[in-house]
């Protein structure tokens, strides 16, 4: 009889014992696949294991950190009372942690423990996993009250939060200065958003208290978090308050990785942080390896937002062919890089990957999340780069004119998102509004339109349309009624 190759007759013995060894090894093998991907599900691995991956640096480890940033940066950074700063002519210097190689993934940290979401019934306030109504009004609002409806109406009365070319907060290099930047007719100035809505209680305040509203956040921070559509907001909400201050050398600029001002009178900062996709944008020496993660949240502008007490985010306006090389070999999945991929799809899984980590990251009893609705550009006659302009515009659209949402798909991302999320967010659906304002974009009132540069019809004069949606956002957190803003 021929013996065959690797047969021995001692085997045939113990084929019980092969099948249990197969099996451990087995085991083993998914167990340690198991903690290397998903560590946070072994409590008690997960020190250990934080550790583990500080020391070595893995391609497939879930965070990956250079030797300057430590995992703690991660889970507890806090500068919202900036306790190591030095005030250096009406500035402070800070220490911010390196974010050059941070990647933070979605769902892997859970701030505290999750307490369930409570019925909502305020204005703007999404009633979030709702039982499937598809009533876009009371979604939107939880009740009969929509603030977002309205038109703009002439006040000879109305007076700008802050006068023209006043506000040193204005960020400097920005078109939002539009009387520095010569505008004189202030006629856009004087029309007031009013809204239509019977049911709204009428104890709303109809104008932003720029005291109150301080008072209000005395020992908070405000976040601002998206593209440069939020640092026109951000920069409305510092004048507001600069100018309702009475010591305004107690207000300055703080130095860092984020643009934020300080009241120091109020204990309170409010910052804007870019985070135009909200997703991670890598940054690598070789500009043609760029890729959005859109499974990655935005590591730096993240650890900038995930401890304040409101955070205000937006993002369309960047999610553009010239911006995402229309979506060729740019958009990319854990290690898949997408050939092809359409930007509106792009963008809901962006947004995906927002909401589950603000689901996973955000204590939603001290934080109050807003977002932001698509502001509208009024480029006349082209596009922003090919001629398009708005100047020679005085007045706002007549109110009679039928209002058509000009980014439905864009809206209904965003609006679908929002309603799947556990987390109760603010909806500031300020684009009707937005639609009407042909007046008030910089158009050729910019630093750069003196060299006969491109108009700008997408940013807004300031002050202008901005401070209205300000003046809706603490009409917002009144409704919702949460923490200092319980009436």
């Amino acid at each position: 009889m021929k013996k065959l190759v690797g047969w021995h007759p001692k085997r045939l013995r113990s084929p019980i014992l092969s099948g249990f060894v197969s099996v451990l090894g087995a085991s083993i093998l998914i167990f340690t696949v198991i903690i290397f991907i998903s560590p946070s599900s072994i409590p008690m691995l997960q020190n250990n294991l934080s550790r583990f991956y500080n020391k070595f640096t893995f391609s497939h480890s879930p965070i990956n950190v250079n030797s300057s940033t430590s995992i703690t940066a991660l889970t507890s950074a806090s500068d919202s009372s900036f306790p190591n700063s030095t005030q250096t002519n009406g500035t402070k210097s800070l220490t911010y942690t390196n974010y050059s190689s941070i990647i933070v993934p979605i769902g892997t940290e859970v701030r505290g423990s999750v307490i369930g979401i409570n019925d909502v019934s305020n204005s703007s306030v999404f009633p979030t996993n709702s039982s499937g109504s598809n009533d876009r009004k009371k979604q939107e609002n939880g009740d009969d009250c929509n603030i977002f409806d309205g038109e703009w109406v002439w006040d000879d009365d109305r007076v700008p939060h802050y006068p023209p070319g006043s506000c040193p907060y204005v960020v400097e290099g920005s078109n939002f200065d539009c009387g520095k930047n010569g505008r004189t007719d202030h006629q856009f100035l004087k029309w007031r958003w009013q809204w239509l809505s019977a049911g709204c209680d009428s104890n709303i305040p109809r104008i932003l208290n720029a005291t109150d509203f301080l008072e209000k956040l005395r020992g908070k921070k405000v976040a601002f978090a998206g593209d440069s559509l939020n640092r026109n907001m951000f920069s409305s909400l510092a004048c507001i308050f600069w100018n309702a201050v009475a010591d305004k050398s107690k207000v300055y600029w703080l130095q860092g990785g984020a643009l934020s001002v300080r009241f120091e009178d109020y204990n309170f900062t409010v910052g804007f942080v870019p985070s135009p996709f909200l997703v991670y944008k890598t940054t690598p020496q070789n500009r043609e390896l760029v890729r959005m993660r859109l499974d990655l949240i935005d590591p730096r502008a993240s650890l900038f937002y995930r401890d304040a007490d409101i955070v205000v985010f937006n993002s369309w306006h960047w999610w553009a062919k010239n911006k995402v090389h229309n979506g060729t070999n740019y958009f990319q999945e854990g290690g898949y890089l997408h050939s092809k991929l359409e930007i509106n799809k792009a963008f809901k899984k962006a947004l995906s990957t927002w909401s589950k980590w603000i689901d996973n990251n955000i204590d939603p009893n001290k934080t109050q999340v807003v977002f932001r609705g698509h502001s509208i550009s009024h480029f006349m006659g082209g596009p922003w780069n090919k001629g398009g302009r708005c100047d020679g515009v005085t007045e706002p659209l007549m109110s009679n004119k039928t209002f058509r949402e000009k980014n439905l798909s864009g809206v209904k991302s965003i609006e679908d998102t929002l309603r799947q999320m556990k987390t109760p967010v603010i909806y500031l659906n300020i684009t009707k509004q937005t639609y009407y304002r042909t007046d008030g974009h910089p158009s050729i009132y910019t630093r750069s339109y003196k060299n006969k540069m491109k108009q700008d019809c997408a940013h807004w004069c300031l002050p202008g349309v901005p401070d209205t949606w300000n003046e809706l956002l603490y009409i917002s957190l009144l409704r919702a009624g949460k923490g200092s803003f319980a009436r």
